[in-house]
């Protein structure tokens, strides 16, 4: 990882932690997303959304939008990289949000 990469893996790290993830699974998540952003793939996470509401008992917060189930779903579908209608970027620090925004910009994404 280059620099610019380092500081996104990282801010993304805190994320996923702050939002119930153990570490391991956590940088296992983020290291992805260096590929998926080297890639220039669109797909997002759950975890990466606004919308997403809860630590454990997660649910979307637009649903409708989004085309989920209004109940609360599994962990394995906010670590699921897809494409949704309803995503919104979320500024879960603000930190955080800058750091990855620079590095993003810094890349050309």
């Amino acid at each position: 990882m280059n620099a610019t990469e380092l500081g996104t893996f990282t801010a993304r790290l805190s994320q996923f932690t702050d939002k119930g993830l153990s570490h391991d699974d956590a940088e296992r998540l983020a290291d992805t997303l260096v590929i998926r952003d080297r890639d220039g793939d669109d797909r997002r996470l759950c975890l990466e959304c606004a919308h997403l509401q809860g630590v454990r008992h997660r649910r979307c917060g637009n649903w409708l939008l989004a085309s989920v189930s209004r109940e609360r779903f599994g962990f394995d579908l906010v670590q699921l990289m897809q494409r949704c209608a309803g995503f919104k970027v979320a500024a879960f620090s603000a930190k955080n949000f800058q750091m990855i925004s620079e590095n993003l910009f810094a890349q050309g994404n």
